[in-house]
Formats: C-alpha cells, structure tokens, sequence
C-alpha cells in the first residue's frame, strides 16, 4: 500500500509518496511534488496514492510511465464521459500525430519544449492550424487528468505557443438556390429532412436523433433532445446534444410541420406493409425502421444536389446557409442563436461576421436615410 507525506520546508510545502522498491535493483522508490500551499500538495499526493492503490497504475510505472502507455490508460478512462465519435477522435489524434512523436518519451520528462516542437513540425508537414490546435486540444486534456492523479506537477501544454486559426469562410446558398433545391427534392423520401435542415439549422446528428414524441404538432414545436452517431465499430449510438444549449425548443414553420404531417402517413403505411418492421420512434427510418446510416444521407444529398444543378455543399453546411439567410433577412442574432443551440450570441456574430458586416452596412444607409444625409 502506497503512503505519503506531506510536509514543509522554508514558504513551500512538499509532498512525498513512498512507492513499491524497483523490481529489478531492489532501491526505494518515491514519488516527489512542491506547491506554494498545502492544501495542494495533499491534493496531488491524495490523487496519486488513489490512482496507484485503484489500480489506474501500477506502482512500478508512476517513474518509467511513457507518453504512449498513459495515453493508452487515459482514454480507456473517459470511456462513457465523453461521446464514442469524440473517444474515437481522440483515439485518432493519439495514434496519428502524438504517439508517432513522443510516445516513448516518459511522461514525467515531457517539456514544453518537446511539445512546440511537435506543433512546429506538424505544420511544417502541411497539417492546418486548425488540426494542430486539436491535437493540442487532447493533449492538454491528457495531461490535465495527469495532474489531477498526481502524476504531474504542472502541464507544460500552457507554457507553448498555438497557430492562430484563420476564421473559416462557410460555402451556403442563397434563396434562389435553396428554392431550386427545395423544389427539385419535393417527392424525395428525405424531403422533411432537408426542409428542416435548411428551416432550422439543426445539426445532421440532431435531426436523425429526432423522435415522433420531440414533435408538438398542434403547437408547431420540436425539441431538440438526443443526437444520434454511429462509434467506432459501426453501432448506433444516442447520446446529448453538442452543448448544454443543444437542448432546445425550435419553433416551426406551417411547410415543416405539414411536411412532418406527410411523413408520418408514409411511415405508418410502411410499418403497416412490412413484415419485421421494428417501430424505434424516429421520425427518420429506413425501410424496417432502425436510424438512417448517416452516410447513405449523404449520398441522397449529394445526388439531389447534382440532380438541382445548384454548388456543391456538405450537409452541415445547410446549417450555415440556414443561419447565414436568417441574419441576412434582419432576424434578430439572439433568434438566430438560440435556434442553432449556440452557446452565447457571441459565439453566433463571431461565425458569420461575413453577414452581420452586411447587416451593419444597411443599418448605417437606413439611420443615414433617417438622418437625410449630407448632400
């Protein structure tokens, strides 16, 4: 059983662990931290002797510990915190860009300079600033959980410089482009589908999480509740919303819930008609009723796109054609915010700058009009 000790010398306080002697010479072994209070030694000595005690390391790995091995324990232990696509991602970032670099060096050694240094080379490679922010995202993320074991004393991720990301500039169509896509989509099985991406905004993870009960009729309402991935080895998976504000209530249009009214018939008559039908409640299903495979939606997409002859988009960027029309056509950004499940409105103004530039410009020639001007 590990014990530590805390203690101080001088203005500092320090902590001790006293770990299992090395398997090989025999010599004892310890585990050592220093922080300007005491209530932080005994948090990081407490963190540790847990973490070793638990059986999240083995006490012959706290001092030998590398990148790759804490890497390969850290995301088996967010397993259920976080959602499979993210634990994947992460997964991704890990074996991709961190191990290849630093994975054998040990974890108590890591510097910040080691880390710059894999930041730098990874742009140097040609990956984006955006991609290597990320890689920094999970990194720090790793290192974070470290020290709140106790295997770490402070994350040198915050003592390096980050790529400036450029603000990204998002492809959408204009009205007359959606208007042709609209038309030429109506028949389509996924018609609902692309009307209530283009009417509200909403994420393609969020509209195949949708069920038949989120959907108020009467009152022309959805609430957005669930989203719906697949994870690593190709399962369905629900899980929340993006963020605490993806959560929400959408109001809709008199088309949307007419188009909803249309489908729900449809699916019934199939139910009805098909031996084995399993009715899960998504008001997207395929011909037996399970959750639409995201990527057989994007392949209906990309063919109606072509078949309209109007410029190439992702799905996701329905969202942004969405938001980009509504704030072009003076919708309030708070409106706006809300209906996309942003965070704050800032977050809303920050991503389309592009359109609110244009919403101030028109706003200087009204209050100019107002005024009379200077001739």
């Amino acid at each position: 059983m590990a014990k530590g000790t805390v203690y101080k010398q001088g203005n500092k306080w320090y902590g001790r662990v006293d770990l299992s002697p090395d398997p090989v010479t025999g010599k004892r072994r310890q585990k050592r931290f220093t922080a300007a209070t005491k209530r932080q030694v005994e948090k990081q000595v407490a963190a540790l002797i847990t973490a070793v005690e638990n059986g999240g390391f083995s006490e012959a790995e706290v001092t030998k510990l590398t990148i790759s091995h804490y890497m390969e324990r850290w995301l088996a232990s967010i397993e259920g915190s976080v959602k499979p696509i993210t634990k994947k991602r992460y997964g991704d970032i890990v074996r991709l860009h961190i191990e290849p670099t630093m994975g054998r060096t040990q974890l108590a050694k890591l510097s910040a300079l080691n880390v710059q240094r894999l930041y730098s080379d990874k742009q140097a490679d040609g990956l984006s600033p955006t991609t290597v922010n990320m890689i920094h995202a999970v990194l720090h993320r790793a290192l974070a959980q470290a020290m709140r074991w106790g295997l770490l004393n402070r994350n040198v991720t915050e003592l390096v410089d980050l790529p400036r990301e450029a603000t990204p500039e998002y492809i959408t169509w204009n009205e007359a482009q959606v208007n042709t896509f609209l038309s030429t989509a109506q028949g389509d099985p996924l018609e609902a589908f692309w009307r209530l991406a283009l009417l509200t905004g909403m994420r393609r993870g969020e509209m195949l999480g949708l069920r038949w009960d989120d959907i108020d009729m009467k009152r022309g309402t959805l609430s957005v509740q669930r989203t719906l991935s697949r994870d690593a080895g190709g399962a369905f998976s629900l899980g929340t919303p993006k963020s605490a504000h993806g959560k929400r209530s959408i109001a809709l249009p008199k088309s949307l819930v007419e188009a909803f009214r249309k489908l729900r018939v449809q699916q019934t008559e199939r139910r009805l008609a098909t031996k084995g039908y399993q009715d899960h409640g998504f008001v997207f299903a395929n011909e037996i009723g399970e959750p639409l495979h995201p990527n057989s939606v994007s392949y209906r997409f990309k063919k109606l796109v072509a078949e309209a002859g109007v410029p190439p988009l992702r799905i996701h960027d329905l969202r942004h054609t969405s938001a980009t029309l509504m704030l072009a056509n003076n919708i309030h950004p708070k409106i706006v915010q809300e209906r996309l499940g942003h965070s704050n409105i800032s977050m809303t103004l920050d991503r389309y700058s592009h359109v609110t530039m244009d919403m101030q410009r028109n706003a200087a020639d009204q209050l100019d009009d107002l005024i009379g001007g200077v001739s």
